[in-house]
């Protein structure tokens, strides 16, 4: 019988085969397709058929820290210097996978008062996402 939701508890995000420590929110997973005007004279309304899939940039929060080498922060601050296309992947507690490939970009979100200062990570995808679906139990 299928599982009726699940919480959030437990998600996993991996940059690079890195998976990131504090992580606070993910972006959306997956985009729709752009829409191609295909109305011609004699129709009465308009009609679109589906084009390329509009895949936006994928974000996630994550709390800012900058205290170690291995921090998430300079982890994706040294993929954004290196510019160069690497994997990324999100693994739900039910062991559902998705994963795809972009350019990292990193960068402080500001700061208030009686707030935690985070940070995003910006994913220009370059690859459709991946669906890799739970191992049978």
């Amino acid at each position: 019988m299928a599982t009726q939701g699940f919480a959030s508890i437990g998600i996993d995000v991996s940059v690079n085969s890195v998976s990131l420590n504090y992580v606070q929110d993910i972006g959306d997973i997956g985009g729709t397709p752009s829409e191609l005007d295909a109305t011609c004279l004699k129709d009465t309304m308009k009609k679109q058929v589906p084009g390329v899939q509009d895949v936006k940039t994928w974000e996630c929060t994550y709390l800012f820290d900058n205290s170690a080498a291995d921090s998430d922060y300079r982890t994706l601050k040294a993929l954004q210097t290196a510019g160069s296309v690497v994997p990324v992947a999100v693994t739900f507690p039910d062991g559902t996978v998705f994963s795809s490939t972009g350019y990292v970009n990193t960068y402080i979100s500001g700061a208030k008062v009686d707030e935690l200062v985070t940070a995003k990570l910006a994913v220009s995808i370059q690859s459709d996402w991946v669906v890799t679906d739970p191992a049978a139990t």
